[in-house]
């Protein structure tokens, strides 16, 4: 397959094809495993953010309006109170240093990548009241009215913010915004689509070599056939040249002798007559042996199946070639195995074919002072049709290929006997469509079993 350019490039687009398919397939999975974690991380995110805050708000929403109880709770929740905006915004390394507080400073900065909170109390105005854990000029203020909000400081750092809104006496009195950095999340989420990537091309190439093997194993079968096709396609126009060229030989002979003579004599007639008719019915038989075979390939035989009884059948076929076999200086026989009558459903003519294909080669085959044997006999299921001989034999390379179309062990015997190379795969071809099998058993010098069995009633 690898010499033919045509089954090549048929395989290579198959490849093709097939992983061009699996890419796109990978490509949506991995961009769907993305968005699901990517998702997920977000959800998790926004519903800490949420329970701190309502927290928060919780705590401070009584106290907004009473500055010594505020400053008692900012002080329970380590968060620093601003009289004045100035007072949340650090000028110093110190107050650098206090922007996480020594409460929740050990679990924060104790991680190998820290995650920066914060969390910001503003009035109706915007005007910070109680910031906690992020200097205020690192994130632009922002109004509470959005709930959800993304924030980017100058370094280009995400934050994530909610804003809940604050009630004093059912009017509005500010709102808590509670934020957090998502550079973890960023992190997590470029390390995550390098992995998707590497291990989509990983996988990409895996998929492109089993591409390329899978397509070679799918189109076996088809190569066989085309081979098979190929040549079925030679022999058959080697089997049709050899009558066709006797004809025409035949033909021009006769043409001759007629240029050469004024008239020709009604005994070259008839010879030429008797050639021409002998290769036409080569030539017909032939032909009808093809149709069989195409028609029992595409299960288009008209033939009914009713119980035909294999006893008369064998006795009749035995009755009808005993002339050939005296012919070959063969003996004949006949043994039946079974008590009783065996009776199998199908077409008898084919099925009176298949035996008499059987028991012609075993004749031809076997040499002067042989014996073949017909014997009949049955199990639970089948019917069991043996035609042994005592021939020549076939050798296991030709075993394999004897129920090939125009196929021959011997070309110069059976190009002597007139076969095509059809009797066999005829035989073949009629036992399955009945739904049998037919197997050889040969040894070189000491002949050929061959054995059909078919379905009973």
């Amino acid at each position: 397959m690898k010499d033919n350019q045509l089954f090549g490039s048929t395989r290579l687009r198959l490849a093709l094809w097939y992983a061009g398919v699996m890419a796109c397939i990978m490509g949506v999975s991995g961009f769907g495993v993305y968005q699901v974690v990517a998702q997920a991380y977000r959800r998790t995110i926004d519903q800490g953010l949420q329970a701190v805050t309502g927290v928060v708000a919780k705590r401070i929403e009584p106290v907004i309006q009473r500055p010594e109880q505020l400053r008692q709770v900012a002080e329970n929740l380590s968060l620093r109170l601003c009289l004045a905006e100035a007072d949340c915004i650090p000028t110093t390394e110190a107050t650098k240093a206090a922007q996480l507080p020594e409460v929740i400073r050990p679990p924060l900065v104790g991680v190998p990548d820290p995650i920066n909170y914060y969390i910001r109390l503003i009035d109706s105005t915007g005007r910070p009241i109680v910031v906690m854990g992020l200097q205020i000029d690192k994130l632009p203020s922002t109004s509470g009215k959005a709930k959800w909000q993304t924030l980017t400081d100058r370094q280009g750092i995400r934050y994530r913010q909610v804003s809940l809104p604050l009630q004093i006496q059912k009017q509005p009195g500010g709102y808590v915004q509670v934020g957090r950095s998502l550079q973890d999340l960023d992190q997590n989420l470029v390390a995550l689509r390098w992995t998707l990537l590497l291990g989509c091309a990983i996988a990409l190439l895996f998929v492109a070599w089993s591409s390329w093997w899978l397509a070679g194993l799918a189109m076996q079968p088809i190569y066989r056939s085309y081979q098979q096709m190929q040549q079925f396609t030679a022999d058959a126009a080697h089997e049709f040249r050899t009558p066709l060229a006797a004809m025409q030989a035949t033909i021009e002979s006769t043409l001759r002798f007629q240029s050469k003579s004024e008239s020709s004599t009604l005994e070259t007639a008839g010879g030429a007559l008797a050639v021409l008719q002998r290769q036409t019915l080569r030539l017909s038989e032939l032909v009808k042996d093809l149709l069989l075979l195409t028609r029992i390939d595409q299960r288009k035989l008209t033939g009914k199946h009713f119980a035909c009884c294999l006893n008369d059948l064998i006795s009749d076929l035995i009755e009808e070639l005993a002339f050939l076999a005296v012919k070959e200086a063969v003996e004949l026989s006949m043994q039946l195995q079974v008590p009783t009558s065996v009776y199998v459903l199908g077409d008898e003519e084919q099925l009176y074919r298949l035996v008499c294909n059987l028991i012609n080669n075993a004749i031809q085959a076997t040499p002067t002072g042989g014996q073949v044997r017909v014997s009949l006999n049955r199990d639970e299921q089948y019917a069991i049709v043996q035609v042994q001989d005592t021939g020549l034999g076939i050798a296991p390379a030709d075993q394999v290929r004897i129920f090939d179309r125009f196929y021959r062990v011997e070309q110069d015997r059976s190009r002597h006997t007139g076969g095509s190379g059809l009797g066999l795969p005829i035989a073949l071809a009629i036992a399955q469509a009945h739904r049998g099998t037919l197997q050889v058993r040969s040894e070189l010098g000491k002949g050929s079993t061959f054995t059909v069995r078919l379905p009973l009633e």
